[in-house]
């Protein structure tokens, strides 16, 4: 056999192991989402590097997100689409939020967030950043930063309702209007576990629908005609 033909059949064997390889690893990463609403959400989310899993395998689907690892997977998500740099001035001016130093690991993107998606503090200047964030905070920050990339993609930032509204039987006021515009706008904001009529607007979002709410951000995003 020529030397060529050896490097060939030896190059088609090699793909053809990585090819067979990387299924399996798909297969079998991730060990316990197999029955979860939000598996082909979650899989979408771990593939563009916006949230990962852990060194056993597992995604712990139920674990609540804190509002810094919500901002923190936002702003990965935005990074698919635009480039971020969180070494950037700011836009504007801002206060810096008082409970977030300098030193700590969400730092660069809580301050770039502030500065560009203006995810809300408290009225002291506290972000709170290890506290969970509720469903409808994670709603709001996902409704700003939509209509970032919005406005960076040469759009308008007018979320282009595309199906039919949910009117959640447990909000009201703003998070009523809240969960009106984003119910339409690709489902972001949907029912607790996928199920009846109720939001759950104070409850922690948990990992599972954080990256499904995201990724339903950047389809929709995709989707907007405008």
């Amino acid at each position: 056999m020529k030397l060529w033909q050896i490097f060939k059949q030896t190059t088609l064997t090699t793909m053809f192991w990585l090819s067979v390889t990387s299924l399996s690893m798909a297969q079998t990463a991730l060990t316990d989402i197999k029955n979860n609403v939000y598996k082909p959400e979650i899989e979408e989310a771990v593939e563009l590097k916006i949230v990962s899993g852990f060194p056993d395998k597992t995604f712990r689907p139920n674990q609540p997100v804190t509002r810094e690892e919500a901002v923190s997977m936002i702003i990965d998500a935005i990074a698919t689409v635009i480039p971020v740099d969180l070494d950037a001035e700011p836009r504007r001016r801002v206060r810096p939020y008082l409970d977030v130093k300098s030193d700590r690991w969400s730092y660069k993107k809580l301050t770039w967030a502030q500065w560009n998606i203006n995810p809300q503090g408290t009225l002291t200047g506290n972000f709170r950043p290890a506290d969970y964030v509720t469903r409808a905070e994670l709603i709001d920050f996902l409704r700003t930063a939509a209509e970032l990339l919005k406005v960076e993609t040469g759009k308008t930032s007018f979320l282009t309702a595309n199906q039919k509204e949910t009117d959640f039987t447990d909000v009201s006021g703003y998070n009523r209007q809240l969960t009106l515009q984003m119910s339409s706008y690709c489902g972001i904001a949907s029912p607790l576990n996928e199920k009846g009529t109720k939001f759950a607007p104070n409850k922690p979002a948990n990992r599972d629908y954080t990256a499904a709410a995201i990724v339903r951000t950047l389809d929709c995003i995709k989707q907007d005609p405008k």
